[in-house]
Parts: C-alpha cells; structure tokens; sequence
C-alpha cells in the first residue's frame, strides 16, 4: 500500500506549542478573575480529551459561572486571542524533523496536508512564519478551526480526502490530539500519535520518518490491529 497523503496536526507536531497554550489559558483564567492555574501535567490531562486548541473546554464552566453563559464563550475567546498574541509577538520555528518528514514525503510524491482544531488565523500566522510564500506549494490543503467531533464520514479528513481524490487506505493521519486521530481513524485513514506524555517540558528532538512511516505500512498488521493498540505507534 502507498502513501499518498500525509495529514498534520500542528499542536506538538510541527510546532511545540505548549509552552505558548499553557500561558494562554492560565492568562484567560486570570482575565476572567478564576483562582484555576494549570501547570504543564493539567494541560497534558486536559488535552488528552480536548487536545491543545480546546483543552481549556474541561473546565467545568457551569459550575463556575451558573448565570452567565456568554462568560463561558468569552473564556475560550479570551484563550484563543492569549494564543494568537503570543505567537504574533514570538512565533515558534517549525521543529526541523517535522520538516525533514515533509521534505521526504514530498520527494516521494506524497501530498501533505494541515488539519487543525487551532482557530484559521493563528493557523496562518504559525505557517506563514515559517513557510511564507510556500505555504501553498508545501501543502495541498491547509485548515484551521476543523471540528473534528461530526458524524463518520463527513469531517474534515473524508471532505479533503474527497477534494483530492485519495482513498483513506491511502493516508496517514500523525497528530497529538485524541479528537483529531478519533476522527481520522472513523474515517479510515491510519494514525500515529506523537503525543507527550509525564511532567517533562523538554519534547524529544526525535520524530517518526517517511522511512518508518513505510515500515509501518508494509507491517503485516492490519488497520484495525493497528487502531486497537491505540496509538501505541509513537515518535521513535
């Protein structure tokens, strides 16, 4: 079986964005007047269910504002503006074994794609920064705000999968967040999960290559054996 698109979260696995999530959503805590501070090990726990973009959504707003819904919606805008500041004032650099992995695919005629939840302007704000006028010659399709919690079948994977023509058998989904690789893998496509894991702040400079990548499709293990190890596929 071939490779013939690889879909790319950016949370963790072009960008390191921790960092810049964790201020954000204690930074919106703070705005609005909430004792909640997170240290790294509760972002990770909340972005196991949520991933980065949302992790900010398992805090139980009913609870803390009863009355007053509209203060639960500024919460997550007042967390995504955090963000979108703190990567205008100091975007982070693509990691350059994500790169590597874009540019062997590329050679070998695979497409790569960006599926994010991360709202659309901070999606381009990450990409343009590192990739500028390239962002369209690098990646076939780019989008920010995906929801990725539809019904099977019609989320964002199945559409661009449709837009470009490409069997699901024929992708690989590679993404740190449990929504998104949940989505891809009802929609058929295979998974690797690069997710952290523990309390350490310091990510591994080490990724999963094209080259592993193949090794992984031509195993004899079938797309279902490989769902129900549950993302045990991680960067090497």
């Amino acid at each position: 079986m071939s490779i013939d698109v690889i879909f790319l979260g950016l949370d963790g696995v072009l960008f390191d964005t921790e960092a810049l999530h964790l201020a954000a959503c204690n930074a919106a805590f703070a705005n609005a007047g909430l004792s909640i501070r997170w240290a790294l090990p509760a972002l990770r726990a909340a972005a196991t269910t949520h991933g980065y973009a949302r992790a900010i959504g398992t805090v139980n707003t009913r609870e803390l504002f009863p009355r007053d819904k509209g203060r639960a919606a500024e919460l997550f805008a007042d967390k995504h503006r955090q963000f979108h500041q703190a990567i205008a004032a100091n975007p982070p650099a693509a990691l350059p074994a994500a790169l590597t992995l874009i540019d062997d695919a590329i050679a070998a005629g695979c497409k790569i794609c960006i599926l994010t939840d991360l709202p659309a302007p901070a999606t381009s704000a990450l990409l343009a920064n590192s990739f500028g006028a390239d962002v369209n010659s690098v990646f076939t399709v780019v989008t920010g705000g995906a929801a990725f919690d539809g019904p099977s079948g019609t989320g964002p994977y199945a559409k661009a999968l449709h837009a470009m023509g490409v069997a699901p058998a024929d992708a690989i989904a590679i993404d740190t967040a449990v929504p998104s690789l949940r989505a891809a893998e009802e929609a058929g496509l295979w998974t690797v999960s690069v997710a952290p894991y523990g309390a350490d702040v310091v990510r591994p400079r080490q990724f999963i290559t094209f080259e592993a990548l193949n090794e992984l499709r031509s195993s004899p293990y079938t797309p279902d054996q490989q769902q129900d190890q549950d993302h045990h596929n991680l960067a090497a």
